[in-house]
Parts: C-alpha cells; structure tokens; sequence
C-alpha cells in the first residue's frame, strides 16, 4: 500500500509516491531541518515532512559529491534555497562518530540541539560509518574564526550522552557551495586522527593540523613506525615509557629541567632513558635533521593537536 503527494519546487510541481518504510527511513537524514513528529499531523502532512527530510538528505549528499554531469551549480543553489540555505553564507563539513550510538533521530536530534547551543543549523546525511553534518553560521559568518564553536559543540552532545566516546572533525571554510567538497574531505582526514588519537574522545579542526594537514593516514602511520617501532614496542612489551619520555625531550627543546619536571622524575632518570631511547633507536638526538623527523613522528603518534600526555598512572617509572 502507498501514498502520494505533491511538493512544491519553484515553479514545477513534482507528484512522488511514498511507501510506508520509505516514510520511516525519510524522518532520519536532516538535523535542522526535521521536526519530531506531531501526532496531530495529518497523513499528507507527515509524508510531505518526510519527503522534504528525503530531499533534503539527497541536497546533501550531491554537495558533498560536489557539480557533476547530472547535477549542475544553479540547480544545487535552487535546491538549497528551497531547503533553507542561506547562499550568502559559508558552510563548513563536520563528521562525527560516538561510540555505542547508532545514527538514528535520537542522535542527530541531540547533535541538532548542541549545534543550536553554538548559533550553528545544520542538515546531515550518513557515510562512512560517520555521521556527515553540513553547517552555516546562524549569526554571522565573523564567528567561524572562533575554534571554541567546535569544542563548546562537543561538550554539549558529551553532556547529553555522557557515557560515550565522541570525535568530531571539522573541515575547512567552503566560502561558497563549490568548496564543500574539499572541506568535506578535510572533515573526514580530521575525524581520522582524531580517532586514533591516544584519546580520541575530542574534536580535530583541519585549520589547525599545519603541516600534519598534509600528511595521508596510510603514509603517516609508515612514518611513524619508521622512526618509533623499536620504541613503541619496546614500551609494550616492558611497560615502559620510553616513547613519552621522547615526546617531552623533544617537546621542551632538549631541556633536561623542564623534561624532567613534566615527568615528574629525577634528571638520572631522564638521563638513563634517553641513553636506552638511543641504543633501542640508533637515533642521535643531537642531529637537528633526526630531531626534526622524530618530533612529527610523535606528534602523529599521539595526534597533532593533542598536548603530551606527561600525567600518567606510571610517570615517575623508567
């Protein structure tokens, strides 16, 4: 059994059918852009809800995929402004992933409200086992340049779902439609070092990965078991720290004081573990070029926007 009904588009009027499971799935996709369900609605008014929320997914997902030979830059415009979009406005691609939650309404129900939290709407869609959010600015476009959007963000939806592990990444400005694309992929290299992150439970922005920004995960993991193997699995199989006490070596330039210090150990202690950091590695720690080399290792390692973790259980063990 089905249901018809009609949907105004510009000046064309298109008639779709609708199955029941076809209105189950269409309540899911769009964040800003769906309300819950009213029980005083109407059957034609809840399918005509559902097949804008259907719509809508479909406008972002061909965003994403960005101009193609069947999809041309005025029509995404015409549909966008149709569903809510404000063409004078930057957009930013976010993808997230939360442990233990699927991507169901519950959820972009509660990633719609933290976003609202930030002055930010948003419409999804789900890809790559992420949940892959579109956003505009719903003040003004100045305030992208404020990063705590993105954590204020995060620690509203942990707020809600406290028992969850969260990463967000977030993709580069897309000034104009035809720059979501690359921000969208930016989003999705961002939620990959976040994720594997010593803690991934936080948010990765692309603007602020540098060079790592340019770094593949595929070559970047390559890199750092190149010049970090002997020491990673050494700290495994011993229960060592010998990889933290590097990233703190090279983190304070090579001071002995301050390394020390952030480790909470005795300069000997320091001393006898850079002297097994060199016999496991046959680094010289003096070299700049090896220096150099090892302190983009760890910071990939460890993630590139995450601080040394120096504060560990076993911080004062050699």
């Amino acid at each position: 059994m089905s249901s018809g009904c009609s949907i105004q588009w510009g000046t064309q009027q298109t008639h779709t059918t609708i199955t029941c499971i076809e209105l189950y799935e269409g309540w899911a996709p769009m964040c800003s852009q769906r309300p819950p369900p009213d029980p005083s609605e109407s059957p034609d008014q809840m399918l005509g809800t559902a097949s804008r929320a259907r719509l809508s997914r479909a406008l972002v997902d061909d965003l994403l995929d960005g101009e193609t030979d069947a999809v041309s830059p005025e029509e995404l415009v015409r549909r966008a402004a149709v569903l809510g979009h404000d063409p004078h406005r930057s957009y930013r691609v976010l993808a997230l992933r939360w442990s233990g939650r699927a991507f169901d309404d519950s959820f972009i129900d509660t990633v719609t409200a933290a976003a609202h939290t930030v002055h930010v709407v948003c419409w999804s869609t789900r890809r790559y086992r992420a949940l892959v959010v579109l956003a505009q600015r719903s003040d003004t476009d100045d305030a992208w340049a404020d990063t705590g959007v993105w954590r204020g963000m995060h620690q509203a939806i942990a707020h809600a779902l406290p028992d969850g592990v969260g990463s967000i990444g977030v993709g580069g400005l897309a000034p104009t439609q035809r720059d979501i694309p690359r921000s969208y992929r930016q989003a999705r290299q961002a939620l990959s070092i976040q994720t594997t992150k010593m803690n991934p439970h936080g948010v990765t922005n692309h603007d602020q990965l540098g060079v790592y920004g340019l770094v593949v995960k595929s070559e970047a993991d390559d890199f750092v078991q190149e010049w970090l193997a002997p020491l990673l699995d050494y700290d495994q199989r011993h229960g060592t720290e010998l990889t933290k006490t590097l990233t703190a070596y090279l983190k304070y330039t090579g001071h002995y004081g301050e390394t020390a210090a952030a480790l909470g150990i005795h300069r000997s202690t320091l001393r006898y573990r850079l002297y097994r950091i060199r016999e496991l590695t046959d680094h010289d720690l003096g070299d700049p070029e090896t220096r150099f080399n090892l302190q983009i290792a760890t910071r990939l390692y460890q993630g590139p926007t995450a601080p040394p973790a120096l504060d560990g259980p076993n911080a004062s063990g050699s």
